[in-house]
């Protein structure tokens, strides 16, 4: 054992080394690879624990940067499939599947399409499929309105950026893009819409989108051709899942005692 180094917490007993802390024997067996002998350290279960303590602290770091980057407010970061008030419903037992089957989502490029009326809980069910996604498999998800995209864009105007940030929103794992329909207002904001959409679909990117719209708006061949090429496209990459009922919104606020 001359050649073992002993660190703080060892103690030598009985021509073997062992952790005062915790009693476990830390020196292995003598291994001879033929050019030089050596006695191999042994994790002891001090060593053991503190590693494991080392990855859940990196682990949850992780998770609060994937949280950062994917939410717009931090109050988006407790909104869980745990914490929805109509788990009965059809719209959560979609999302919920659809979160714990991501990857072969993933794998079939498949999304999903809420529609349903204002305060029916079609962002809550977003952040729900995020968050699970951050916090059990650590995938990289971006949540945002479509109306700030557009601004973002507009903003970069014909510049590198805006070519930069088309690509990011194109190569994110998992987008989920809310309040289709607010492109309607201009032609420039419906091409940006395409083109990060089409951009995504050509990639095998799977996205989410929420709308306010009726279904048979989107299926509407009586739409403008630009609202159609947008639409079609989407709904080939989605599964159109309906969310009725009450507003949930004063409810969900009450649950995270914001009022």
């Amino acid at each position: 054992l001359k050649d073992f180094v002993l660190r703080e917490n060892d103690i030598e007993r009985n021509g073997h080394i062992y952790c005062k802390v915790c009693g476990k024997r830390v020196d292995g067996e003598l291994l001879d690879l033929g050019f030089t002998k050596f006695i191999p350290r042994i994790k002891c279960e001090c060593e053991i624990k503190r590693d494991k303590e080392n990855e859940e602290r990196e682990r949850l770091m992780r998770i609060s940067s994937l949280k950062r980057d994917c939410f717009s407010s931090p109050l988006q970061h407790q909104y869980t499939f745990e914490k929805f008030l109509n788990k009965k419903g059809q719209a959560y037992k979609v999302a919920y599947n659809y979160a714990k089957s991501y990857e072969q989502m993933k794998k079939d490029n498949v999304g999903l399409l809420f529609y349903g009326d204002v305060g029916s809980g079609k962002t809550y069910l977003d952040c729900s499929i995020a968050n699970e996604l951050i916090e059990k498999n650590l995938i990289r998800v971006k949540l945002r309105n479509l109306s700030q995209i557009i601004n973002e864009i507009q903003q970069a105007g014909f510049s590198e950026e805006r070519n930069w940030i088309i690509r990011n929103l194109a190569n994110i794992p998992l987008l989920i893009l809310e309040d289709l329909g607010i492109e309607r207002d201009t032609s420039y904001s419906r091409e940006q819409v395409y083109n990060v959409i089409n951009e995504r679909y050509i990639g095998g990117k799977p996205t989410i989108f929420t709308t306010n719209l009726l279904l048979k708006t989107l299926n509407d061949s009586d739409e403008e051709l630009e609202y159609q090429r947008i639409y079609s496209r989407i709904l080939e990459m989605v599964i159109p899942v309906k969310i009725s009922g009450e507003d949930i919104r004063k409810k969900t606020c009450q649950v995270h005692n914001i009022v």
